[in-house]
């Protein structure tokens, strides 16, 4: 109305500056109406990249493309909180002019944290630029998953003669199936299906004493690739740490890199997860699980998960393996390694395996783990050899879970206690590694095994 009112005294009273300033306002606001909000974006993802490691740089492109409108824009594309921004920003401000606008958006992150990440939309919001007509939002879908692969460590071999490991090698374990060596075994009774020419004649008549025994057979060593069996706990013991580096994680990254290695020398192997007894006792709070995955247990209900490959050789396995250890997670209710041995013993009887058992041990835990590793001492063949059927890793999390000086120096005097727990631990062809990944990765850890003569 001043507007108006200055507008209609400058015409009645003939003053000219009274008019000017009357109409400019008028003349300001039907051009400003006249003008449209920034519309009609179109979205194209430029390298688009799918698999990485963990800890690598990754910079996603996006092209922007607005043909119509003036004014700002406000670009906005959420990325996991697993994932650090490098160079760049996931908020972006542009200007709309009066010619269309193409804009390549630049984010360079890096993936602290193994797992498969979608990318699925991009927030595009477009204003005007005198703030007289209502902003307009569009929601532009993007089609890109991302895999966060735990990079492996390549294990070097020993190849001094003068060196050995306590480290179990491939050679290690042999299966019964395969074609005969001439490698001696043992003498044992004729079979249905046995070949006349394994038939021992002068120890069939020296042990056999009546006429209707079954003769005696010469048993030889057979070729075959050997089996391994890598077992994961997945414990919420396991939590230790932070949202990122945890001893989980690091767990997951010895699994990586063992299965790697026994696939790369030709080896069957199988890969299953188990779940230890949860701690009873009362923890100190910077040793307890994050408050955010507390609160997450409490609001979801908790059922049976677990994860089981069976053995087998070749870059599929090792694909295999891979893609389920990106599913893993903390598991609060599931089989023990005892019932997950009794789920999967039709593919361990026979096969004289080497098992690898990856877990963080505890008082509260320590009884279940010794009952499950006699478990695992039946299905290991010829126990009076000098052989390595059971490697017991154990992953120490205090110093990840560290902040302060008083905590480190607690995590000192806890790993001296772990050290005494496994200590505790013994059984024909067994083997413990205490591990703490905060001062040496597990190559360096089963390298430390490597001793001269």
């Amino acid at each position: 109305m001043n507007v108006l009112g200055l507008l209609l005294l400058g015409v009645v009273t003939g003053n000219i500056i009274l008019i000017y300033i009357g109409i400019i306002p008028i003349i300001f606001t039907l051009t400003a109406i006249y003008l449209k909000v920034p519309s009609k974006v179109e979205v194209d993802l430029v390298d688009e990249v799918s698999e990485v490691y963990i800890n690598d740089d990754v910079t996603l492109r996006r092209k922007i493309k607005v043909v119509e409108g003036l004014g700002p824009i406000i670009v906005y594309e959420p990325i996991p909180r697993e994932f650090k921004i490098l160079n760049g920003n996931n908020i972006h401000l542009l200007w709309k002019g009066r010619e269309p606008l193409t804009h390549m958006i630049d984010t360079e992150i890096q993936c602290t944290k193994r797992g498969i990440y979608n990318f699925r939309s991009l927030t595009i919001r477009g204003m005007h630029p005198f703030e007289l007509k209502s902003q307009i939002e569009k929601l532009h879908m993007l089609d890109q998953s991302l895999v966060v692969k735990p990079k492996p460590i390549r294990v070097k071999r020993v190849r001094q003669r003068r060196q050995y490991t306590l480290f179990p090698i491939p050679s290690e374990s042999k299966i019964k199936i395969g074609v005969p060596t001439t490698d001696f075994r043992e003498i044992r009774q004729y079979n249905y299906g046995d070949s006349y020419k394994k038939i021992n004649w002068k120890a069939t008549a020296r042990l056999n004493t009546q006429i209707f025994n079954k003769p005696s057979v010469n048993e030889y060593e057979r070729e075959g690739r050997r089996v391994t069996w890598i077992l994961l706990d997945t414990a919420p013991r396991l939590e230790l740490g932070n949202n990122i580096r945890n001893s989980l994680e690091c767990a997951i990254q010895a699994v990586t890199s063992i299965t790697e290695f026994y696939i790369q020398r030709q080896c069957m192997v199988g890969y299953a997860e188990f779940a230890t007894t949860q701690r009873k006792m009362k923890m100190d709070a910077w040793f307890q699980a994050p408050q955010n995955a507390v609160e997450e247990t409490k609001t979801k209900t908790l059922q049976p998960y677990q994860q089981v490959i069976f053995p087998d050789a070749g870059p599929i396995q090792l694909h295999k393996i891979q893609r389920a250890l990106l599913k893993t997670k903390i598991n609060h209710k599931g089989p023990d390694l005892k019932e997950t041995l009794h789920s999967c013993r039709g593919h361990i009887v026979g096969t004289n395996p080497l098992f690898i058992v990856i877990t963080t041990i505890d008082e509260q835990s320590l009884p279940n783990l010794k009952e499950s590793l006699k478990e695992i001492i039946k299905y290991s063949l010829r126990l009076g050899d000098r052989k390595t059927p059971i490697l017991l890793i154990n992953v120490s999390g205090y110093s990840m879970a560290s902040n302060t000086d008083p905590q480190t120096l607690a995590s000192k005097v806890l790993r001296f206690d772990e050290k005494e727990l496994l200590g505790g631990i013994g059984g024909p062809g067994l083997i413990t590694l205490n591990w703490d990944p905060d001062r040496e990765n597990i190559i360096q850890a089963m390298m430390s095994t490597v001793r001269t003569h």
